[in-house]
């Protein structure tokens, strides 16, 4: 039997998620009220046709220079650029493969310390990023104070999905402290959305875009994206949509965006343009997110049979990336698995990701799928757990209602309701199954 369910916050669009995927550092962050944008590539084809003269400029270098680490590590900085782009697990792969290349010809004491770092946390490799980190400490030569900021930062990534947001607030202010960048801006407002402090959260986008001194389409187009998400977790739908509508005029032509647009469209109840363009991205770059998003609108209108012939392909490409890179997706085709498969395979999925990641976000999917499997007690537990690390979310308050209602108890129940209404007044509607990506 097909299930819709309103999932947590961790269905935020490929592995990387959005603060990844649109760069880091100078562009990738959100802003309410934008400034114009300045140099750069106009459009998302333009960008990824620069993104792939850098890659074939890097490659060149290697050809050139086989058995220094620098060419290698720039390669692999080339190849993250793309992945950002396209969400193409290959290229994230060849960015670890550059990275290896060149951690084996590196000298002691030096090498791709923190590009390591970096493409492990978008892998979601904590141990291995930690790792780097610890050595890029004791690095030969002093790391300049761009780069002390970002392993800062870094940590503070770190500490946050190791569900310890108070040390990711100390991480991130240490950062600042040493260089104050848009990409720690942006770190504070994620924060922030995690503990539905939605005004803050936008008020950080808004510092995070007075520091932007690149002022790209992309980045622009990005902080409207983002301001998008934020308006959609709090159930501002409207707002939302013209958000992912300014990013659209802002970067033209990304899939990304689309998608983004298209989920606003469902909920609207426009089903056919919603779905066409999900279908159309899904196929055309093996996007299996895109496929179960307009599976969910295909439930929706109570069409399951077409609901499962992109369900049955979405799966098998979760799984085949899951095999391969079972950190990177794990969570993802938990997601799937859960709102589409087996709720036990997926529990299984979730208590994996779980001891990778022990952050609020996953104990609600944990929660997610012991409610699926009639264990409200432990659902329960792993909710208050969440809780606990100081995560606030209507998704979080909405399931430990459900749990305290199964397990008898009516007013605990419905002061979680409560909680979740307050987070967003629309998180009990209907339109909630119609939503993949931006429900808190």
């Amino acid at each position: 039997m097909l299930r819709i369910l309103a999932l947590s916050s961790a269905a935020v669009l490929t592995v990387a998620g959005v603060e990844y995927m649109w760069g880091g550092g100078e562009t990738a962050t959100a802003a309410t009220s934008l400034p114009p944008a300045g140099f750069g590539p106009g459009t998302f084809q333009e960008e990824l046709a620069a993104a792939d003269r850098q890659l074939s400029l890097a490659r060149e270098r290697v050809e050139n220079a086989p058995n220094q680490w620098l060419p290698h590590d720039g390669l692999a900085r080339a190849s993250l650029a793309r992945f950002k782009l396209t969400a193409d697990p290959a290229e994230l792969a060849g960015a670890l493969e550059s990275l290896q290349r060149s951690q084996a010809l590196a000298p002691e004491g030096s090498g791709p310390l923190l590009s390591t770092a970096e493409i492990a946390m978008a892998g979601h490799d904590l141990e291995t990023a930690e790792r780097y980190l610890d050595a890029l400490d004791g690095i030969a030569v002093a790391p300049t104070p761009t780069m002390r900021a970002e392993a800062a930062a870094l940590r503070g990534d770190i500490a946050f999905y190791r569900g310890d947001m108070v040390a990711a607030e100390q991480d991130y202010a240490r950062s600042e402290a040493i260089v104050p960048t848009s990409g720690t801006a942006i770190r504070r407002a994620l924060l922030a959305r995690s503990q539905g402090r939605f005004d803050d959260a936008i008020e950080l986008v808004n510092e995070a875009a007075r520091r932007d001194s690149l002022r790209t389409p992309r980045g622009m187009a990005s902080y409207a994206l983002q301001i998008g998400m934020i308006e959609s977790a709090r159930g501002n739908f409207e707002k939302a949509a013209e958000r992912y509508a300014q990013a659209d005029e802002l970067f033209p032509g990304h899939w990304l965006t689309q998608l983004y647009i298209a989920e606003m469209q469902g909920v609207m109840g426009d089903f056919a343009p919603a779905i066409a363009t999900q279908k159309r991205i899904g196929f055309s770059i093996s996007e299996p997110q895109a496929l179960d998003a307009a599976a969910s609108l295909y439930l929706a209108q109570s069409e399951e049979a077409e609901a499962l012939a992109l369900t049955s392909r979405s799966a098998a490409i979760w799984r085949e990336r899951a095999e391969r890179m079972p950190l990177a997706y794990t969570a993802h085709t938990f997601e799937n698995e859960l709102a589409f498969g087996d709720p036990q395979r997926a529990l299984t999925l979730a208590l994996e990701n779980l001891s990778h990641r022990p952050y609020g976000d996953a104990h609600i999917l944990v929660a997610e799928a012991l409610l699926a499997t009639d264990r409200p007690g432990e659902a329960r537990s792993h909710l208050l757990e969440a809780e606990a690390q100081g995560w606030r979310s209507a998704p979080l308050y909405a399931r430990l209602s459900e749990a305290e209602a199964l397990l008898g108890n009516e007013d605990a129940a419905d002061e979680a309701a409560e909680k979740a209404r307050d987070l967003n007044p629309r998180i009990f509607d209907p339109v909630m199954g119609r939503l993949w990506f931006g429900h808190g």
